[in-house]
C-alpha cells in the first residue's frame, strides 16, 4: 500500500520550505528571504510535477502553524487552506514546537522526552513538553505556554529527558526549569521530514481541520501536538 501523498508546507521562518511525502519525500526550497508569497505556488507547482500527479491527487495539506513569523505563518496557512478548499483535502496543522521536539526525536533515538523551548519577546519564551509516541511521533505532555520563565509550568522530568533549542542556554530558563544541569541538549532545526511524520500521524488519528478552520498558532489557542 502507497503511504499517503500530503504537501508540506512550511513558511514559518523567513524562508519557504515545502515537501510532498509519499513513498519518497520531494523537497522544495526558496533560497530567497522574505519571498513566501512569490515562490511557494511556482515551488508547489514544481514538486507535482516531479511526482507526476495533481493536486487533486494529494491525501491531505500540512501546514507549519507555528509559532514563527507573524507574516509567514499566515502566507503558509492561507494557501493551505486554499488547497485544501479548492481540493476537497484535509487541512493539518502542525505546530512548530512540535517539529521541533519530533526533529529531536528522529536524531536521539535513546531520548523519551522532550522540552522544547523558543525565544518569543521581551524576555518571554515558547515552551513544549512532548513525549515520545508508542505508535510514532511525539505527544504533548502539557498545553504549549508563552510566558517568562518564572511563570512556566513545568512536568515532571523524567528519565532521558531532552531539552532542545539553545534557548536553554538561558540561565533564567534553565534556573527556572531546574533540570538544565542535569538534562541532555540539542539544538535543531524543525525538519522536513520531522513534519511528515506527524502529518502522517495526524492523518491516520483523523486529527485534522476543514479549510476554513486553519489558523496559525500563536500558542494562545492550543494545538494537540
Amino acid at each position: 500500500m502507497s503511504a499517503p501523498r500530503i504537501l508540506l508546507i512550511d513558511t514559518s521562518t523567513s524562508r519557504c520550505t515545502l515537501g510532498l511525502s509519499g513513498d519518497r519525500l520531494l523537497k522544495r526550497e526558496s533560497l530567497t528571504e522574505r519571498q513566501s508569497a512569490q515562490k511557494i505556488l511556482p515551488l508547489i507547482q514544481q514538486l507535482c510535477e516531479e511526482a507526476e500527479i495533481g493536486l487533486a491527487q494529494l491525501d491531505a495539506v500540512a501546514v507549519m502553524a507555528g509559532p514563527g513569523s507573524f507574516t509567514g505563518l499566515r502566507i503558509g496557512v492561507g494557501v493551505a487552506q486554499a488547497i485544501a478548499y479548492a481540493n476537497s483535502l484535509p487541512a493539518i496543522a502542525v505546530s512548530t514546537l512540535a517539529v521541533l521536539a519530533e526533529s529531536a526525536a528522529q536524531e536521539n533515538s535513546a531520548a523519551s522526552a522532550f522540552w522544547v523551548a523558543m525565544p518569543a519577546r521581551e524576555g518571554e519564551y515558547y515552551f513544549g513538553a512532548y513525549e515520545r509516541r508508542a505508535g510514532g511521533g511525539v505527544s504533548l505532555q502539557l498545553a504549549e505556554q508563552v510566558c517568562n520563565p518564572a511563570d512556566m509550568i513545568f512536568p515532571a522530568p523524567g528519565e532521558n529527558l531532552l531539552l532542545v533549542g539553545q534557548s536553554w542556554q538561558d540561565e533564567a530558563l534553565g534556573s527556572a526549569s531546574g533540570s538544565q544541569a542535569s538534562a541532555a541538549q540539542i539544538d535543531c532545526e524543525a525538519s522536513l521530514p520531522a513534519l511528515a511524520a506527524l502529518a502522517n500521524v495526524k492523518l491516520e488519528l483523523k486529527d485534522y481541520a476543514q479549510p476554513a478552520d486553519l489558523k496559525p498558532n500563536y500558542v494562545k489557542e492550543q494545538l494537540d501536538y
